[in-house]
């Protein structure tokens, strides 16, 4: 994640460096101190305090900025903007619903406006693609945190966001709202690997897997790239992608799905 400037790169070396060259200004008799001089020492210590300092700063600076705000400082920005956190509700997905309910402020009926409370309705809504094929018609796309073995969203999910995005205070006037699953891309996943005995073919499995169910939303497309990166985990020498073959392209109201994970070891 890219930082703002306003967030300020910190280096020890340098604070000490800067303090030394502004002591010598100060007082000439300085210019040939070793590191073992006390005079160091106590820079030393007022270079750590500033860094500390510094550092303490940088993440005010976050936890007034949504994009880096986590925990008690996400909850307190979220309240300026009228959202609650739901219980057991990670930062991520608070994140999401933050933005989407600033994005729906623009006009009443919009993408974002229906996309909030669509996520508002059940934790267990990981992701939702509001979709107008024609004017006055709106389709909502759901993906759960809870997909049955076919990957099928429950009816009784479905029927929980219904019931908010066609709420009287909720629903303009002129939409007519339908919610669905929203459909799946199953996805094998072939390699061949060397490893040390560090790590246990279980064990990247078991890993991979994990940053593959954090990582997946509506739309995103499983590439090559990120599928090697995630796969060289500590242990692990060399990575053969063997399958799939090119990047798994998954449409807007779509899902990749895990269906399958193979590696061979050299």
């Amino acid at each position: 994640m890219e930082q703002p400037n306003i967030i300020e790169p910190l280096n020890f070396e340098e604070i000490l460096s800067r303090m030394r060259e502004e002591l010598v200004k100060r007082d000439a008799s300085f210019t040939a101190l070793v590191e073992s001089d006390p005079a160091i020492k106590i820079l030393e210590v007022a270079a750590w305090r500033e860094l500390l300092l510094r550092q303490r700063i940088n993440e005010a600076v976050k936890g007034n900025l949504l994009k880096f705000a986590i925990g008690e400082d996400l909850d307190n920005l979220a309240e300026f903007y009228g959202v609650e956190r739901e219980k057991e509700e990670d930062d991520e997905r608070f994140r999401k619903r933050v933005k989407a309910k600033v994005k729906g402020w623009s006009t009443c009926g919009s993408k974002e406006y229906y996309r909030y409370y669509a996520l508002s309705a059940d934790s267990r809504v990981k992701d939702a693609l509001v979709e107008s094929p024609i004017p006055g018609k709106v389709q909502i796309s759901i993906l759960s945190t809870k997909l049955s073995i076919t990957g099928i969203v429950s009816e009784e999910l479905l029927e929980i966001v219904k019931k908010q995005v066609t709420r009287d205070d909720i629903r303009v006037l002129t939409d007519t709202v339908t919610v669905i699953g929203c459909n799946i891309t199953e996805v094998d996943i072939h390699s061949r690997m060397s490893i040390s005995p560090l790590i246990s073919e279980e064990e990247i499995k078991k890993q991979f897997i994990e940053k593959f169910e954090l990582a997946k939303r509506l739309g995103w497309n499983v590439t090559r790239s990120w599928i090697i990166a995630n796969l060289f985990v500590e242990g692990v020498e060399n990575v053969e992608l063997i399958e799939p073959k090119e990047d798994v392209v998954v449409l807007g109201n779509e899902c990749a799905a895990l269906r399958n994970l193979e590696i061979e070891l050299n």
